[in-house]
């Protein structure tokens, strides 16, 4: 039994296929963060986390999460899925939909996927610094609502110490069900008598995601040298230029948005 529900509602073909194999596509081009980035403010005390809030959000509805930024959601797509004949994957069900981030240039998709028993979700979307977690479809194959968590990230350090961790040049960090490739350093010209800034090449391969590649100056050796991503603060410790990093990774608060 099949059906398609929002936008352009057509089922999408393959969509076993993509749930079975990863599609190898090659990443997008380095985004540049601005050269000069303004210092990132010294580790803040630590404070308890806001509770979660869930809102429900109907077709065509916008949320705004803040700086003008908004999120709705598009293409709500039911499907079965049947067992493989030789067992290697179960027989199950699946919703597919697309969030749509508004308010920072073009608009921007992310997938969302939640899958029966056997199979792994994709639940949550980060754009920029909010993250927008799906929690239930009600009423897919007719009206469909999403209860969604959504929140931004603040500068307050959650509990718990900072962990450390060393990393090569080509090599990699685990952040949850993401991973950091530490490309190398760089440096910009300078004048005469100026300290040189550390520019750091990172690439981020999030789960079922394009790579998100970047380059970021974290300033020069006179202040913390830091960076920012999603909800990871990372600063780095101690380097040998384009060879290694020893980095301390923490994570920061997120708050509840309301609408």
């Amino acid at each position: 039994m099949k059906s398609a529900i929002g936008d352009n509602a057509a089922v999408r073909g393959g969509f076993v296929l993509c749930l079975l194999a990863a599609c190898a596509a090659p990443g997008p081009g380095p985004t540049m963060q601005p050269p000069s980035a303004p210092p990132l403010p010294a580790l803040p005390p630590v404070f308890a986390a806001a509770p979660a809030v869930r809102t429900t959000l109907a077709a065509n509805e916008r949320l705004p999460l803040g700086g003008g930024v908004t999120v709705h959601f598009k293409n709500v797509t039911v499907e079965s899925i049947e067992a493989s004949p030789d067992g290697s994957y179960p027989a199950g069900s699946g919703i597919t939909l697309a969030l749509v981030f508004e308010g920072m240039g073009a608009p921007v998709s992310r997938e969302i996927s939640l899958l029966s028993a056997g199979y792994e979700s994709v639940r949550e979307a980060w754009f920029e610094r909010y993250r927008v977690e799906v929690v239930e479809v009600e009423d897919p194959t007719r009206t469909p609502r999403l209860v969604v968590v959504a929140e931004q990230v603040t500068d307050r350090v959650r509990p718990g110490e900072p962990r450390a961790v060393r990393v090569e040049r080509g090599g990699e960090v685990e952040l949850g069900s993401t991973r950091m490739r530490f490309l190398g350093h760089s440096t910009k010209h300078i004048d005469a008598g100026e300290s040189p800034p550390l520019l750091v090449a990172v690439e981020y391969q999030p789960f079922r995601a394009e790579p998100e590649r970047f380059e970021t100056n974290v300033g020069t050796e006179e202040r913390p040298q830091r960076w920012r991503w999603r909800d990871y603060l990372f600063t780095v410790e101690a380097h040998a230029y384009d060879a290694w990093m020893q980095l301390s990774i923490a994570r920061l608060e997120l708050a509840p948005v309301r609408r």
